[in-house]
């Protein structure tokens, strides 16, 4: 098969499976800028000297709605790498990986959990051709698989980058960043009070902006912001 040009046509997607569709790095104007503050820092160092990754493979790991995907697609864009997800890997046929095209690839949920021969498949690629892969996932990439045994012991060797959890800067960074998705502007002193008293996690920054949205005065006051938590079930302090 032949992947997508890099220049940008792309060929229909097949609803019912067919050919396995490879996204090209693209420059986008609207992208927003990377964070690069403490929980991000490592990752993004880690990332950044792609050109020395021991056997040129790293894994991404990190919660849920930490910034993976952006980071992966921060990677895919600086290595001109293709860029698929696990869930496509595990629809496609192995011999269709194996024809792919790529001088760098990055795959997205790799973790997915019918994913695992067609991640040895590209796995197997990038080694026979020396390409850099990057793979993103929730945990440690020793616990992904079981079998077959010989991904699980690949997996278990590869360096991690790890996005840390929360900072208190960093969580500002991405309630400021949430918000503004939303067409809200917080003050500081809001998203201070918020980012002191939130749920810690990087899931909860999406539920804060969403219920900031609902709630009367959006925020733009501390009794606003009090009113978001107390909506959430979060202690408002």
């Amino acid at each position: 098969m032949t992947p997508s040009d890099p220049a940008g046509s792309r060929p229909p997607r097949d609803p019912d499976g067919g050919q396995l569709l490879l996204d090209f790095p693209r420059i986008d104007p609207d992208q927003r800028p990377l964070i690069e503050t403490g929980s991000y820092a490592a990752a993004l160092g880690a990332l950044r000297r792609w050109k020395h990754w021991p056997g040129g493979q790293m894994a991404l790991v990190g919660d849920a709605f930490a910034g993976k995907t952006r980071l992966l697609s921060f990677w895919a864009s600086d290595a001109n790498a293709a860029l698929v997800t696990g869930e496509a890997l595990a629809k496609a046929e192995i011999d269709e990986i194996a024809k792919l095209s790529v001088s760098a690839l990055a795959i997205d949920d790799a973790d997915h959990p019918e994913a695992a021969l067609g991640l040895l498949a590209a796995l197997n690629l990038c080694r026979d051709r020396g390409a850099p892969v990057l793979l993103s996932g929730r945990t440690q990439p020793a616990g992904w698989f079981g079998r077959p045994l010989d991904l699980k012991s690949r997996l278990a060797a590869m360096p991690v980058a790890q996005i840390e959890a929360p900072d208190d800067e960093t969580l500002a960074f991405r309630l400021r960043e949430e918000s503004a998705l939303r067409h809200l502007i917080l003050p500081d002193e809001s998203v201070a009070y918020l980012g002191n008293r939130m749920e810690r996690s990087w899931a909860a920054v999406g539920r804060v902006a969403d219920q900031i949205e609902r709630t009367p005065g959006r925020a733009e006051s501390l009794r606003s912001a009090r009113a978001v938590l107390t909506g959430l079930g979060m202690d408002p302090g």
